[in-house]
Order: C-alpha cells, then structure tokens, then sequence
C-alpha cells in the first residue's frame, strides 16, 4: 500500500519585467497544500505572498524587477 501524497494547488505563474533591460521572464510559484490563495491578483501582492520572491535578471544582473501578470492557479482566473 501507497502514501497518498498532498497535492497542493495548480502554480501560480509570475510574469516578471526587469527594470534595467525592460526585457520579460516568468517564474512559477508552487502553492503548498492547505494554503489559500487570494481570489484576485491585488490581493496576492497585498497579501505578503510575494515578500519573499527573489528576482535575478538572466540577462542583465539586475535584482529589481516590476510584476506585470499573474496566470495559472485556481480557477477563479490566475
């Protein structure tokens, strides 16, 4: 017999725009199980979900970047 595993939610898709070279890259986000997410993408950044998120330019080094979308996870849209 198994252990059934804990699947948490669908991830959270991050699209990311550096602030150096303007250049866009994406990032997934894995929601743990048991963890709600907000309904709406306001929320999510309001929430202190994204706090701890780095960001790293591949291109340019740069370690400052701005959230422009968010997509995937539960079915109420991202």
């Amino acid at each position: 017999m198994g252990l059934a595993l804990m699947k948490g939610q669908p991830p959270v898709r991050l699209h990311i725009r550096c602030a150096n070279c303007l250049r866009e890259s994406s990032r997934e986000l894995e929601v743990p199980a048991g963890v709600d997410l907000p309904s709406d993408a306001h929320e999510l950044g309001e929430g202190g979900y994204l706090d701890n998120v780095p960001f790293h330019c591949g291109h340019c080094d740069s370690s400052i970047g701005k959230l422009f979308a968010i997509s995937g996870g539960n079915s109420d849209g991202y």
